[in-house]
């Protein structure tokens, strides 16, 4: 009975979390080694109307939100603490964790690599969607090893402006903490095309992929593990969007070259906090010339399948 009722609790107390607090899919891991792996079920939700003003909105956390939080978190204590009190989990050094718990078990997102390449092509006849996939793949462990370095300046280019501000932000925090984030041993395992969206001004291309990575955090003056540790392995799920301009065509140089060649004059890249070309003055990380990463979320219980969405003069 007791059981039912701290479901059933648990369940309303995400719904009503999911409403207020978005969490960032580079710092998601609550590090839950019991009941089967750790809840990464955050991210940064920009919204579904796919629209430059909604990315970046946060939610804020009410009187009300924060004493649900507040008793839910003394619940995880108490159960806990019982737990450690009879048959522990003990040590799991060197076991795969599933990022996800219960969380995002059950949603699919599906393959659709052929199908989405066949509309882009029609448009845009160098498009390549195994191409585009490592690049996507690139692009993951570019901005995961630069928030590990907590300088973003590498990867300024590939992100979007509001993108960019916001982890920008949780970068400052991080260093102002002293808190040093590591994610060791990345290993993408699959990623592929899973939803395309096509409207008068913008493209959008979302990319599922699943990684597997250690991961825990130190505290920079004594260098003490303050979360994590150094031989767990979770594996992750995660939805990575991405945005450029309606008619912008595949540039060979832009899309698969790693180097960052500015796409409208070919000019090798020098990256600035404005991602402006230093030969064309261009700027490069709004999705006016090239694709770029808007969205970086996790996959959870409310991540949607997006689909194929094009007027009917593409889909014939």
């Amino acid at each position: 009975m007791k059981k039912k009722v701290f479901s059933i609790f648990a369940v309303i107390l995400f719904a009503a979390l999911s409403l207020c607090i978005s969490i960032s899919a580079f710092d998601g891991n609550d590090y839950d080694y019991g009941g089967g792996g750790g809840d990464w079920g955050g991210g940064n939700d920009w919204g579904g109307d796919y629209s430059f003003s909604s990315l970046g909105s946060y939610g804020s956390i009410g009187a009300a939100s924060a004493v649900i939080v507040i008793v839910f978190v003394i619940i995880v204590i108490v159960i806990t603490k019982k737990k450690g009190n009879g048959n522990s989990t003990g040590s799991i050094s060197g076991k795969v964790i599933s990022g996800q718990g219960s969380q995002g078990r059950l949603v699919h997102l599906p393959n659709r690599n052929d199908q989405i390449q066949e509309i882009i092509r029609k448009k845009d006849l160098n498009f390549s969607a195994d191409d585009f996939v490592a690049y996507s793949k690139q692009v993951f462990i570019d901005i995961e090893n630069a928030w590990c370095a907590r300088d973003l300046t590498s990867v300024r280019p590939v992100m979007h402006q509001n993108l960019y501000n916001t982890t920008q932000q949780q970068v400052a925090g991080k260093i102002r903490d002293k808190v040093v984030p590591h994610l060791e041993s990345i290993a993408v395992n699959t990623a592929y095309l899973t939803s395309f969206v096509r409207d008068k001004d913008y493209e959008y291309l979302a990319v599922y992929l699943n990684a597997r990575m250690i991961d825990y955090q130190t505290d920079e003056t004594t260098g003490n593990i303050i979360k994590g540790d150094r031989t767990t392995r979770w594996d992750m799920r995660y939805k990575m969007k991405f945005i450029r301009t309606t008619g912008t065509l595949t540039n060979d140089k832009s899309e698969n070259a790693h180097g960052y060649n500015c796409p409208n004059c070919g000019a090798p890249l020098e990256i600035t906090s404005s991602g402006k070309c230093p030969y064309c003055g261009s700027v490069v990380s709004t999705g006016d010339y090239s694709w770029v990463l808007a969205d970086f979320t996790t996959v959870r219980n409310d991540t949607v399948d997006d689909g194929i969405r094009v007027s009917n003069e593409d889909q014939r």
